[in-house]
C-alpha cells in the first residue's frame, strides 16, 4: 500500500510514480493499492488533518486513513480479516470526500482539452480565430512570488494558497471559465500544451490550475489569518517547465527568438471536483520565486552566470486555431 498526500510539497511525485511502476512492472496477482489524502508530507501520521492553510475539509481526514491502515496491517501482519480495500482510496479535494476506484487513474474518464481563449476566456471549445495571443514582460529581477505572505521558512500552505495576488500582476496571464452549471471532476494527470514565442533564448513556464470559489461563502470556517473566502482562488495544482528542456532533459536547447514552439509538460495528478457555481482558472507565468530559481532568460549556465545575464523578455502565449494552447485533462464520467 503506497500512501501519499495531494499537498506533499516535498514528494508528491514519488507515491504516484511508485504505485504506477508496481502496477505496470508486476504480474496482476500482486496486491497493489494506493491511498492519496489531503495531506502535506507525512501528515497522515501526525495528529489531525482538518485543513491545510485556509482550506478546510469538513472532517479529520486522518480518521478514515487510520481505518484503512488498520485493515491493511490486520490482514497482512496478523492474518486477520478480509482484504476488501479498494485498489485506490482517493480523497477528492473539491468535494472533500473519500472515493474508491478499481484503478488509478480511474478508467471511466473522458480525455478533454481545456483551451485558452481571447479576453481571458477558458473553455472546452477550440478557438476559431487565427490571430489570438497574449503577451507579458517577464523580469527576472522582479519575479512572481510563490505565495503572497512572507515567511522566513517555506510552508506547505502555499499548495492550497490564494492566487488572487498573482492574478493582479501584469506578468501573469489569467484564463477563467464562466460559473460552472454542473460539477466537473478531474482525475489523474494533466498535460499543459503551451504554444509560445519569446524574445530571449530561454524561459520558464509555470502553469497553475485553480478553483475559484463563489463570491459569497458565508458559512465557510474562519481561518487564522481572517482571509475572506468569497472569490478565493485555491491552487489545485501547479508545475514548472524550464524551457530549454522542453524537448529533452538530456539535450537542452535554446529558443529561437520570435519563433513559435510548443512547450509541453505534465502537471502531477489531481482528484478534484470543481463544483457548480465555482469557476476553473488557469494562470500562466514565468517565475515562481523562490520555489523555483530565477531563469536569466538567456541561454547560459545558470549556476555560473553573472548578473548581466539576467534579462527582461517578452513572452507570447498563443491561443488560436493554428496554435491552440490548452490543458489536456481527464474528466470523470458519472
Amino acid at each position: 500500500m503506497t500512501v501519499g498526500g495531494w499537498y506533499d510539497a516535498e514528494d508528491l511525485y514519488g507515491p504516484l510514480k511508485t504505485y504506477r511502476a508496481i502496477e505496470t512492472q508486476n504480474p496482476q496477482s500482486v496486491s497493489n493499492r494506493l491511498v492519496m489524502g489531503p495531506w502535506s508530507h507525512g501528515q497522515w501520521n501526525i495528529g489531525k488533518a482538518e485543513n491545510l492553510g485556509n482550506v478546510f475539509w469538513g472532517q479529520d481526514a486522518n480518521a478514515h486513513y487510520r481505518e484503512v491502515e488498520y485493515k491493511f496491517f490486520n490482514h497482512y501482519l496478523l492474518g486477520q480479516g478480509e482484504m476488501d480495500l479498494p485498489e485506490a482510496t482517493i480523497f477528492n479535494t473539491g468535494t472533500t470526500e473519500w472515493m474508491a476506484f478499481d484503478t488509478w487513474p480511474p478508467s471511466n474518464t473522458e480525455t478533454r482539452h481545456m483551451y485558452l481563449h481571447a479576453s481571458g476566456g477558458l473553455s472546452f471549445e477550440k478557438p476559431g480565430r487565427n490571430d489570438g495571443y497574449d503577451e507579458y514582460v517577464s523580469d527576472p529581477m522582479k519575479p512572481v512570488p510563490y505565495q503572497e505572505d512572507v515567511h522566513l521558512r517555506r510552508t506547505t500552505q502555499y499548495m492550497t494558497g490564494d492566487q488572487r495576488f498573482a492574478a493582479r500582476r501584469p506578468d501573469v496571464l489569467v484564463y477563467t471559465t464562466g460559473e460552472l452549471t454542473e460539477d466537473v471532476t478531474l482525475t489523474g494527470s494533466i498535460m499543459a500544451n503551451l504554444f509560445v514565442s519569446i524574445t530571449g533564448t530561454d524561459a520558464d513556464f509555470v502553469v497553475k490550475l485553480i478553483d475559484v470559489f463563489p463570491d459569497r461563502m458565508p458559512n465557510y470556517p474562519v481561518n487564522d489569518r481572517d482571509v475572506p473566502m468569497g472569490g478565493y482562488q485555491k491552487l489545485v495544482r501547479g508545475e514548472v517547465m524550464r524551457g530549454r528542456y522542453r524537448n529533452s532533459f538530456e539535450h537542452p536547447e535554446p529558443f529561437k527568438p520570435g519563433e513559435s514552439t510548443l512547450v509541453k509538460f505534465e502537471l502531477q495528478d489531481v482528484a478534484h471536483t470543481f463544483k457548480k457555481g465555482h469557476k476553473i482558472m488557469v494562470q500562466v507565468q514565468s517565475s515562481w520565486f523562490p520555489l523555483v530559481d530565477r531563469n536569466p532568460q538567456t541561454y547560459v549556465d545558470i549556476y555560473h552566470c553573472d548578473e548581466e545575464d539576467f534579462k527582461k523578455a517578452t513572452h507570447t502565449v498563443y491561443h488560436n486555431a493554428k496554435f491552440p494552447s490548452h490543458l489536456e485533462v481527464k474528466v470523470l464520467k458519472e
